[in-house]
């Protein structure tokens, strides 16, 4: 199971680049319907493994691959915009 990370910055903190709805949307929903979806899927994948049923294991591969994909890029989104708000920081 995959957990959430928490966002480093205020929902804020990103204006004028991106607004406080925008960034909420990212997170709240996006990301974090993609961290939930990830940890079904790879429930339903140990549930197939164990009982030997593999009739959609291709499917559940491809959603794993899906949802696994927007939490690391979301994550990345996150982690990059951090590094952005911190280097402004120090400029002024």
């Amino acid at each position: 199971m995959i957990k959430a990370k928490d966002l480093p910055y205020p929902l804020d903190a990103l204006e004028p680049y991106y607004n406080k709805e925008t960034l909420d949307i990212h997170y709240n929903i996006l990301y974090k319907g993609y961290v939930d979806n990830t940890n079904k899927i790879q429930d339903k994948l140990n549930k197939a493994r164990t009982t030997g049923e593999f009739a959609n294991i291709k499917c559940l591969e491809k959603d794993l691959s899906f949802f696994g994909s927007g939490v690391i890029l979301h994550e990345f989104f996150f982690i990059i915009w951090d590094l952005q708000c911190q280097r402004a920081l120090v400029m002024n």
